[in-house]
């Protein structure tokens, strides 16, 4: 298995990973909002823009005999949030309750925001060696914790997270939605780094 950059051609597979990894929340947030308006075109603008901390150069794949099987998209904590546009775009129904997970951050981390590995290839390592590459991305830019958001009611992504030495360290709750796979509570954890 090999990690790699993010480059333009990778743009609908980032999109892909964003999808499997927000469990629903970019649907809650996009999906009927505007006419036409699409979650994978509003993804799509975002992973377009250098700007954006979902940039397809903020993503890092993993590849295994030439197949993508995992995504890792994480950036300085104080990156996190949603660009201007968004708050007079989508309605304050739907913003309100997951704002937490776009003002809500760790000074001084690294934060994963999209971790997801495909169905076939979970249980080979590949979310671990994304940890472990994140990692290293937050120490070679001085950051002391990684920090990421996760449902409470995820039990294999919360098994992985604490086998890698992330706690939990703020909780807060999400209203249930129809877009939206999992009832809550939301955790912000982190783990330390030395």
């Amino acid at each position: 298995m090999d990690v790699r950059i993010g480059v333009a051609t990778d743009r609908e597979a980032v999109i892909r990973y964003l999808l499997m990894a927000g469990e629903g929340l970019f649907e809650h947030l996009f999906e009927d909002v505007y006419p036409g308006l699409t979650t994978t075109d509003a993804l799509g603008v975002a992973v377009g823009d250098a700007d954006s901390p979902y940039h397809f150069e903020n993503a890092y794949l993993v590849e295994n005999e030439g197949e993508v099987t995992g995504c890792l998209i994480a950036f300085p904590a104080e990156q996190i949030g949603l660009p201007e546009i968004a708050y007079s775009v989508i309605p304050r129904d739907r913003l309100d309750p997951v704002l937490p997970l776009f003002t809500t951050h760790v000074p001084n981390s690294f934060y994963i925001n999209t971790l997801a590995v495909d169905e076939a290839a979970r249980g080979q390592g590949v979310g671990g060696l994304l940890l472990d590459f994140a990692a290293e991305l937050a120490m070679s830019t001085g950051r002391d914790s990684l920090t990421l958001h996760a449902w409470g009611d995820n039990a294999p992504a919360l098994s992985l997270y604490r086998a890698k030495g992330f706690e939990c360290v703020e909780r807060f709750s999400i209203p249930a939605s129809p877009w939206l796979r999992h009832t809550g509570p939301m955790l912000l954890l982190q783990r330390p780094l030395g």
